[in-house]
């Protein structure tokens, strides 16, 4: 990680090495105990301390183990909703698919005329279309995208000690194709714009709905490039009684949950993209800090105060 450019983005692939490493080395501590399996439930009982309920993943045996703390990093996956149109036999490319360009380049017929709808303007759709493309200059000839999207492509700004749209704008190699490639001004005599197709949805719901109707049946495939949303949660109780989500509500002040009535849940606590830090620029933007390194320094503020009340 020293060698990369420290004034640049990488790859993620490069922090994922250094938390494999991390892992391979907490599990061989003693006093680590690794479980394989899916957390199904966990109770908080009077005496403050969580009942969790694990499912092996080998045995599928079930076991339980008790915890003073129970933290959720749960994560979260790429946003899905109902296809605009009626589009008959259109499919579905997941778009962590469409990220790893291994996968995508097999998910994909090589030899066949193919048009694949990418919806969104957000850093993973540019990503998407820069994979895709990539694609079809190289081995899929035949592959052509059109690219849905409601608003002008928007960019981190570098100000005076802090970034404008940090954690919203483009940035590192996404911003550049974008640049480059797909601005208006570019995008008609680009080498990208042999092979995407800008269709412009803003106007309102109607516009978009025409023109998802005129130009989606002609489409094979879709990936959405429109959010992620969290994923389910084990079964929670208090006492034996079912945290319903108006009980369960994220405070990343402190790292934790309280319930409706704004009282703190005890040992209860969350982080990574299912759980991230509200951040407020200087100009009042409110946003989410995600991304590995905003997850770790987030960690990094909020554990001694977990620790602290333990």
């Amino acid at each position: 990680m020293a060698k990369l450019d420290q004034d640049k983005t990488c790859h993620l692939h490069h922090a994922a090495d250094v938390t494999r490493a991390l892992i391979e080395g907490l599990v061989k501590m003693d006093q680590v105990h690794a479980c394989r399996g899916q957390v199904t439930a966990a109770n908080l009982d009077q005496t403050r301390s969580w009942t969790v309920r694990i499912q092996d993943t080998d045995s599928l045996n079930e076991m339980e183990v008790m915890t003073p703390r129970l933290i959720l990093c749960t994560g979260s996956s790429p946003t899905k909703t109902p296809i605009p149109v009626d589009a008959h036999g259109i499919q579905r490319l997941d778009l962590d698919v469409v990220l790893k360009p291994s996968e995508l380049a097999s998910a994909l017929p090589q030899n066949q005329p193919t048009t694949v709808a990418v919806v969104g303007a957000s850093h993973s759709a540019v990503l998407a279309l820069l994979n895709l493309y990539d694609l079809a200059r190289t081995s899929h000839s035949h592959l052509r995208i059109k690219w849905f999207t409601r608003h002008p492509l928007r960019y981190a700004e570098y100000m005076d000690g802090w970034i404008l749209r940090d954690n919203t704008g483009l940035k590192g190699r996404a911003a550049d194709f974008a640049r480059q490639q797909l601005e208006d001004s570019v995008l008609p005599t680009s080498e990208a714009g042999r092979y995407i197709t800008k269709i412009d949805c803003a106007g309102g719901q109607s516009k978009e709905t025409a023109q998802y109707q005129r130009h989606l049946p002609s489409c094979t495939h879709i990936t959405q490039a429109i959010g992620y949303t969290r994923d389910p949660l084990p079964e929670l109780s208090i006492n034996r009684s079912p945290l319903s989500p108006d009980d369960l509500q994220w405070d990343s002040s402190f790292g934790g949950f309280t319930d409706r009535h704004g009282r703190v849940i005890p040992g209860l606590h969350g982080a990574g993209i299912a759980f991230p830090e509200r951040v407020v620029d200087p100009y009042g933007n409110v946003e989410h800090a995600v991304g590995f390194f905003k997850f770790m320094k987030f960690l990094k503020r909020v554990t001694p105060q977990w620790a602290a009340t333990a």
